[in-house]
């Protein structure tokens, strides 16, 4: 066989390789094999041959099985791969066997015939991407080489291919793992790019071959599709395994974009890659949401960011990530034309912040969607320039971020709309003549949130009302508001004790009682409340509520309180606002003026989160008259339910708030029986359509969604829920998932029976309070143990006489002698006298010959203020020369027995 493979003019060190190989192999079974396939292959052609024996003796090397198997496979792969491409192959099969033989042995069985699937031209990349992962990791080099011919499949085009395997193997020079990702993703990217680019072929003469073959690609947008490969690769070659997430996200960046709008948009990107991969990736996914809400505001968007990028990457990135909330709220409170011309003055005020500090300009950005609710752009804009003259940085971003009580005044002066200082007194008066009670009226800003439901004596109303732009109208919104919480105190929703109470605190406490359980999961199916089984608090005896009982303790029966809440409120709303109607006439024409004003702002039902539907629904049901045409034909089953419970505990004249609870109890089970995919099926869609005409039908109504739909100033349905609002997130708001998003979590969460209160701090530096900065929190300290006090009684027991004894001192007044006691501090003379005279009489003397005096008011009050800081914690008396015996003590223990020496001296005086 030697002279067959020299006859071939082989060089002789391969031939002398392979004999003395042959000759280790003791099987000759073995060796016959062996021979027969290196006949075989010698009648490849030199070059072929040469490349098949040299990886088959480096396999050998490592597995002479596996490299049996490479030989076998080798004619096969021969008429497929070139000499280069047999070696590629050879070598990664060697890899692989190197790590574990079976799977080497597994991947030269496989053969390569499915990968002639792949393009020829294409090849090269595929395994030029597979030599540079086996590096890092061999099985994943296997795995991008066995599915390259699905994906080729896939994707027809040869050239794109290529290109994409091009991409994938500048990642995998930094990241085996982010390149298999990129390649894995692709199926899915390239489809979506693909059907995004297919257009229309339009000017001159249509091609010869216009009409696409069986089994091809559309036509391509060669420019969309060309740019979105060069952004890929430009990922890949400055920021790695990025590539793989911009590369992703690309699809949903430039979903419903025109082509001249994603070709700017990755260009844009692309020239950010300068400032680093996480800016550029960001600007991507953001510069989408910014061209589909105001394009006309992109290009201007843009200069703003290589302002604030001349500040550093991190404010950059921050920066942009804060867009798109900005943007959402421009649009969803104007009209087009209007959110363009404020966007573009707000843009263009933050970018003169920002060439001084891009802090602030980020704080200033943040600040306007809230600011923008309730003063006007001009106000806004004075407010913004005026930041400017401060010198101290961190007080300029104080300013900017809200967080100060001047700047909080410097953006309210000259506000529109209606303050509550300037209409409390009119409102107190109004309130108090339609409960007959007096009354406070308070901001809801004054109090923590946590304090928000009232007690029946304090009324809390927004602090500024704006919703409608005008005056009087404005005035007429505080009106309703305030005669609806006065309506809760006249129409008991804050009675407590009341037999329909405890009859309705029974009734949900049996339903929610663990021992029935069993009784309510078989009725009960996974919708809305996924974990209602799970977090059931203990079922507190009526007996033991009825002390205090009021809606509150009830509705901490249910499962999940917050929920209960939430219905609950909106319920209560409705109740008090049907009593009104019936009992104040006059005030129908105020309160239908409200209800038409909600009525025209809600959002179409389409365009909620599944989360909100059905708290919308209940909404307008009990507070707007009834559903909306468009939730009445999506949901017409649930709103039918809704609208029998309203009916059964609301309509009639007298009820209470126990029927708002009944009926609390009713929706929440509704809510927890009703999944939303059951829902959605009840759309009703003519028999006569079927499933494709039915389709069009629904992406008609769908991009008609927007176009009927008034712009939205806020939802001011946020006013009447405020009374019965928690720290805790609400269901039912619109921007519920922005809000948690953005705010910060509390430092300390709050245990039952706590409540916290929010006080605005002085700031040396800044000189300015901070607004809601401090956080105090009221805790019921548990009781200790009383060895320290014991043993601090014990060290200082003389030093606590000698207290006492000045403490003494001190002639306590206002004390009265009482007489016939058992014991006291001196004899009653009578009472002496009396007790000789009975014991010589009968034998029956009383005992009480003692008298006492008593203080019936106290002169002296003392609180204590103990600073329990962490400074307290240090060691003082420490001694520097003897540290072990001489440690010094803490101050907290020095604190604590100078509190109990001062008891010890009070005792004294009463």
């Amino acid at each position: 066989m030697s002279g067959e493979i020299h006859s071939d003019h082989l060089i002789d060190p391969l031939g002398e390789d392979l004999d003395e190989r042959l000759r280790s192999v003791k099987s000759p079974s073995e060796r016959r094999t062996i021979a027969g396939l290196l006949g075989e292959i010698s009648h490849l052609p030199l070059e072929h041959t040469r490349a098949v024996l040299e990886t088959a003796a480096a396999i050998a090397g490592v597995s002479l099985r596996a490299s049996i198997e490479f030989l076998r496979a080798a004619p096969e792969a021969d008429q497929i791969l070139e000499p280069p491409e047999v070696r590629a192959w050879g070598e990664l099969g060697r890899r692989l066997t190197m790590s574990d033989v079976e799977s080497g042995v597994s991947f030269f069985t496989s053969g390569v015939a499915e990968f002639s699937k792949v393009p020829t031209t294409t090849r090269p990349f595929v395994l030029k991407v597979c030599a540079r992962q086996m590096i890092l990791s061999a099985s994943t080099a296997v795995e991008t080489f066995r599915a390259s011919p699905a994906l080729a499949m896939e994707i027809q085009d040869a050239d794109l291919l290529s290109s994409i395997y091009d991409v994938a193997a500048e990642i995998s020079r930094r990241s085996a793992k982010h390149s298999a990702d990129f390649l894995n993703a692709t199926s899915t990217v390239a489809g979506r790019l693909l059907k995004y680019s297919e257009a229309p072929f339009s000017g001159g003469l249509s091609p010869a071959d216009a009409e696409p073959g069986p089994g091809s690609s559309p036509p391509l947008n060669d420019a969309l599709i060309d740019a979105a490969i060069d952004l890929a690769k430009a990922f890949a070659t400055r920021a790695g395994g990025i590539a793989a997430d911009a590369w992703t996200s690309l699809p949903d960046a430039i979903e419903t974009l025109g082509a001249d709008a994603a070709l700017k948009l990755m260009r844009r990107a692309t020239s950010f890659l300068e400032r680093g991969g996480a800016a550029a990736f960001h600007l991507l996914i953001t510069g989408g949401e910014v061209l589909r809400a105001l394009p006309e505001c992109f290009d201007q968007w843009i200069d703003l960011l290589w302002t604030v990028a001349s500040h550093g990457n991190a404010g950059l990135v921050a920066f942009i990530r804060s867009s798109p909330l900005f943007f959402q709220t421009i649009t969803s409170t104007k009209d087009h034309q209007s959110a363009v011309a404020l966007a573009r003055r707000v843009i263009a005020l933050t970018r003169d912040i920002a060439r001084v500090d891009s802090e602030s300009a980020l704080a200033c950005l943040r600040s306007s969607a809230k600011a923008l609710h309730t003063v006007s752009i001009e106000q806004f804009e004075s407010w913004a320039r005026a930041g400017l003259i401060s010198g101290d940085t961190r007080a300029r971003r104080s300013y900017y971020a809200l967080e100060t009580r001047s700047s909080n005044e410097a953006l309210r002066v000259g506000g529109a709309g209606v303050s509550l200082e300037s209409v409390q007194l009119l409102l107190r008066l109004y309130v108090e003549a339609l409960t007959g009670h007096s009354v406070e009226i308070a901001p809801l800003a004054a109090v923590p949130s946590e304090s928000r439901i009232g007690d029946g004596r304090t009324i809390h109303l927004p602090s500024v009302v704006t919703e409608f732009g005008d005056e009087k109208l404005d005035f007429r919104l505080y009106k309703v508001l305030a005669a609806h919480a006065a309506g809760q105190i006249e129409f008991g929703t804050y009675e407590r004790d009341t037999d329909d109470l405890l009859a309705a605190y029974a009734a949900i406490a049996e339903f929610y009682d663990p021992k029935n359980q069993d009784a309510r999961d078989s009725f009960a199916l996974d919708g809305y409340i996924a974990e209602s089984g799970t977090g059931v608090p203990p079922v507190t005896h009526a007996q033991d509520a009825h002390a205090t009982l009021d809606y509150r303790h009830v509705l901490n029966l249910f499962p999940m309180p917050a929920l209960a809440r939430r219905i609950f409120g909106t319920l209560e709303n409705g109740r008090i606002d049907r009593r009104l109607r019936r009992t104040y006439r006059g005030l129908a024409r105020d309160l239908d003026l409200i209800r038409e004003h909600l009525r025209n702002r809600r959002p179409k039902i389409v365009d909620l989160p599944p989360a909100l539907v059905p708290f919308e629904l209940l909404f307008q049901i009990t507070l707007l008259g009834g559903a909306l045409d468009d939730a009445r034909e999506f949901y017409r089953q649930i709103v039918s339910e809704l609208e029998t419970i309203v009916a059964d505990y609301l309509y009639d004249g007298k009820a209470t708030v126990a029927d708002t609870l009944m009926a609390t109890s009713r929706v929440y089970s509704l809510f927890q029986s009703i999944s939303l995919e059951d829902s959605e099926q009840q759309i009703e869609v003519p028999e006569e359509l079927d499933q494709e005409d039915a389709s069009k039908m629904a992406e008609q109504m769908l991009s008609e969604r927007n176009a009927d739909r008034k712009p939205q100033r806020r939802d001011a349905r946020e006013l009447f829920n405020a009374w019965n609002s928690e720290a805790e997130g609400e269901f039912d708001e619109l921007d519920g998932s922005e809000t948690w998003s953005e705010g910060e979590t509390p430092e300390q969460g709050l245990e039952a029976g706590e409540v916290a209160f929010n006080y605005d701090e002085w700031d040396r530096e800044l000189v300015d309070h901070r607004v809601g900065w401090c956080r105090v929190v009221e805790k019921k300290v548990k009781r200790g143990n009383r060895n320290f006090v014991d043993d601090t009684r014990e060290r200082y027991r003389g030093l606590v006489s000698s207290i006492r004894h000045q403490f003494q001192l001190m002639k306590p007044e206002n004390l009265t002698r009482v007489a016939n006691e058992i014991d006291g501090e001196d004899y009653d003379l009578n009472a002496v006298v009396d007790y000789f005279i009975d014991r010589r009489a009968d034998g029956q003397q009383s005992e009480r010959i003692y008298t006492k005096r008593l203080r019936r008011r106290r002169d002296v009050a003392v609180s204590f203020l103990l600073d329990q800081s962490s400074s307290t914690a240090r060691t003082i008396g420490r001694h520097p020369l003897q540290p072990y015996t001489h440690p010094g003590r803490r101050i907290i223990e020095i604190e604590k027995e100078g509190l109990v020496l001062m008891s010890e001296a009070l005792e004294a005086v009463g």
